[in-house]
């Protein structure tokens, strides 16, 4: 083991003293950290695989491993990791108690059965995954090692989302709390569309110039289909054990108007609906139709009317003035779409009624941008075609992310790594061995005694070398 260190450490200098003359004689610092990267890289593939055969030669000599486990034979393995893939034999041992058989590397280590990706990997190839295609995402996440489009995929597919909620040491006071809620339209693999969810809380809003922040915002959704309920259960347990709800004075449950968000009403006490300014405009400006120059006055002064028998929440007028648009229709499809929008606004007196009637309290509405920031970016902005199963876990782990939460303890619940009892006596007697083995003083290295004097004073100040040159 000794001279295995110090192999490393002359390594580790000749490529110093190497790469600082071409620095200075070739490309500069760009071309000396480009070089440096691969040669880094390479000496960490070098160490772990070494650090794997070494681990594996203290276990097979140890004479408790030798009292309990047999040894049967030595496997070829290989695994992922950030310097590459990398190839190593461990061998198969028997328990003689218990018949059992175990790779006493793979418990030393904790690398799970078959597993082909090591934690850390996996992690980094879902962080991509979610920002981009899944093949760049293949590319990125082990150094020079390229994981397939459907392995990338499938890990995606396998994934257990289910993050613990932080509990909090005291509940918050507030007037008001607010959910915002949207869903984005994703194309499925065989045909259809997939709806994921998105409900956004939060309790105030600050604000950095023209720029405006939700405070204290708190991400959920996914695919919930059939199972709105659960989405909203986990929105209201959130708000309950974070904030002292009987002090609450309302809960503004701001969208569209779709049923799935007014089935949050039903969850959530103190909750008033709320229909979205970014909709309402829509909807009147679906029915005006398209302003012209010859028709501005006209089709404004519509908007104008529309928009005050709302604030006077007189929904008899608001029809009137449809009906006077509606005569002015020619076109039967118009006609149609136009009957339906107006149908949308009395479907939603409720939502619109409170939308002015509290409007001091109201912020406006931001579910549109979530939507297109959060899901729309990554899911529905190119024309692919998804699993449900994705969709689900990239919109969840999207959200994760928004949290502001790692994505490594999901993955690492994931792992399925069975700790044996018979083998942790095993275990603690080989961190022993490994660390008898490399508890020594360091001695001369070769760079020191052999090398040129700029060699020797540099490294002397480098590595706080105490020997007299």
């Amino acid at each position: 083991m000794e001279n295995i260190l110090h192999d490393f450490e002359e390594k580790v200098i000749s490529l110093m003293t190497e790469f600082l003359k071409s620095s200075m004689e070739t490309g500069g610092l760009s071309n000396f950290t480009d070089n440096l990267l691969d040669k880094l890289m390479q000496l960490g593939y070098d160490l772990t695989k070494f650090s794997l055969e070494y681990a594996e030669d203290i276990i097979f000599k140890i004479k408790e491993r030798k009292q309990q486990f047999e040894s049967l034979e030595k496997d070829d393995r290989k695994i992922a990791t950030i310097f590459g893939e990398i190839k190593f034999k461990r061998r198969y041992y028997l328990d003689k108690e218990n018949n059992q058989r175990v790779y006493l590397l793979d418990e030393y280590f904790k690398i799970a059965p078959n597993e082909r990706l090591l934690e850390n990997v996996e992690t980094k190839l879902l962080e991509e995954a979610i920002q981009t295609n899944y093949e760049k995402a293949g590319k990125s996440a082990a150094y020079k090692t390229e994981i397939s489009k459907q392995t990338v995929m499938n890990k995606i597919s396998e994934l257990k989302i289910n993050l613990e909620e932080e509990k909090v040491s005291s509940k918050k006071v507030v007037d008001n709390i607010y959910c915002i809620a949207d869903e984005d339209h994703v194309h499925l693999q065989k045909g259809g569309i997939e709806e994921p969810r998105l409900v956004v809380v939060y309790d105030n809003i600050m604000k950095n110039g023209k720029r405006t922040k939700l405070g204290n915002k708190k991400h959920f959704g996914g695919v919930y289909k059939g199972k709105i309920d659960d989405l909203w259960e986990e929105v209201l347990t959130y708000i309950d054990n974070t904030y002292e709800l009987d002090k609450v004075k309302n809960i503004y449950v701001l969208g569209d108007g779709a049923n799935w968000i007014k089935t949050g009403l039903e969850w959530l006490p103190k909750s008033i609906n709320v229909l979205d300014k970014f909709h309402l405009m829509k909807v009147v400006n679906g029915i005006v139709g398209k302003e012209r120059k010859e028709n501005e006055k006209e089709k404004s002064e519509y908007k104008r009317r529309i928009y005050r028998s709302f604030y006077a929440l007189d929904f008899e007028q608001t029809k009137n003035i449809v009906y006077e648009i509606l005569a002015e229709e020619m076109e039967e499809t118009a006609r149609t779409r136009k009957e339906k929008l107006l149908q949308y606004i009395l479907n939603n007196k409720e939502g619109i009624s409170n939308l002015y009637k509290h409007q001091k309290e109201l912020h406006g509405c931001s579910a549109e941008g979530h939507i297109s920031h959060l899901y729309s970016a990554r899911l529905s902005s190119r024309p692919l075609g998804r699993k449900t199963v994705n969709v689900d876990n990239v919109s969840r782990l999207r959200l994760v992310k928004a949290d502001k939460k790692q994505i490594k303890e999901i993955v690492h619940n994931q792992r399925k790594v069975i700790e044996f009892k018979e083998v942790e006596k095993i275990r603690h007697i080989a961190k022993e061995k490994i660390k008898e083995s490399i508890n020594f003083k360091v001695g001369a290295i070769p760079v020191m005694e052999f090398g040129t004097i700029e060699e020797r004073q540099f490294f002397k100040q480098l590595l706080g070398y105490k020997k007299a040159v």
